[in-house]
């Protein structure tokens, strides 16, 4: 997993609003990605401010 590839896109994404939703970040994922992985992408995604959200249609 190349974690700065994803977090780069993840910041374009939440850019103007400080959110990303699942759907937009399970698109960014490759579909084998380790325990390890998924947790050293939430807490990058923590560290960013970058908040995530279950759908576009929540505030």
């Amino acid at each position: 997993m190349d974690l700065q590839k994803i977090m780069a896109k993840a910041r374009d994404i939440a850019r103007s609003s400080g959110t990303i939703t699942t759907e937009q970040l399970n698109g960014l994922c490759p579909n084998n990605m380790e325990s390890e992985d998924i947790t050293a992408l939430f807490k990058a995604l923590n560290a960013e401010g970058i908040h995530l959200k279950d759908d576009e249609a929540e505030p």
